[in-house]
């Protein structure tokens, strides 16, 4: 199952414009997590699905637009840049 899930992760991240964007996006996250501005965060976390995007619409892998799928992703990546926002708080 982990296995399985490692694969789907990385044959859904796969092409040249998403590493581009997905590069870009993370950089632009950490910067507006440590700026504290959240409108930052919300462009780049944008920047990051555009990647997605781009892979369903060129036929690379295609992306799962439900709405709940789309929340929890979303929800998690919230979660892990929160612990890296009290993190750099709280210990730096």
């Amino acid at each position: 199952m982990i296995k399985n899930a490692i694969n789907y992760f990385f044959s859904f991240h796969k092409g040249l414009v998403n590493i581009i964007l997905h590069t870009v996006g993370f950089v632009g996250i950490f910067y507006s997590v440590y700026k504290l501005s959240w409108v930052l965060f919300g462009v780049f976390i944008l920047v990051l699905e555009c990647g997605h995007f781009y892979n369903h619409f060129t036929g690379i892998q295609p992306y799962d637009f439900a709405p709940k799928v789309i929340f929890s992703r979303i929800s998690g990546f919230l979660v892990i840049v929160f612990i890296f926002f009290l993190i750099s708080n709280y210990l730096f």
